[in-house]
């Protein structure tokens, strides 16, 4: 039988997003993303979630995680799965919110590659 449910979310970084050239490979996978609170409207149920170093932004549809504690500059992880925005964009529908700050960016980073690389190694072999 399949295990058929929700999908914990591909530790995924912004920029992979937002600089894909086939959006469309994107639609409907299960992310995991990291990054900083610049928009959120409630009435629109919608957010935008940017990586300074990347100077990368994604728009979130909030409206499974509403309302939240919503701090503009505070670091937020969301899970959820891309969607085709309103303009032909890709959007995270949200359905999982923590507030993360603190979080040292850079370690993140860096313990995301060395977790790739090692699956990476373990799935050739």
């Amino acid at each position: 039988m399949d295990n058929i449910g929700v999908q914990s979310g591909k530790p995924t970084f912004i920029e992979e997003i937002s600089q894909c050239q086939d959006k469309t490979t994107l639609f409907g996978h299960s992310v995991n993303v990291v990054g900083r609170l610049t928009v959120h409207d409630v009435g629109t149920c919608l957010a935008k979630l940017s990586d300074s170093q990347s100077k990368s932004e994604i728009c979130i549809d909030t409206s499974l995680i509403e309302p939240f504690e919503a701090r503009f500059g505070s670091l937020f992880n969301m899970i959820g799965e891309l969607e085709v925005g309103n303009q032909n964009d890709i959007v995270l529908k949200a359905r999982v919110v923590r507030c993360v700050d603190g979080l040292d960016l850079s370690l993140y980073r860096k313990a995301i590659e060395s977790q790739r690389k090692y699956l990476e190694l373990r799935n050739a072999v």
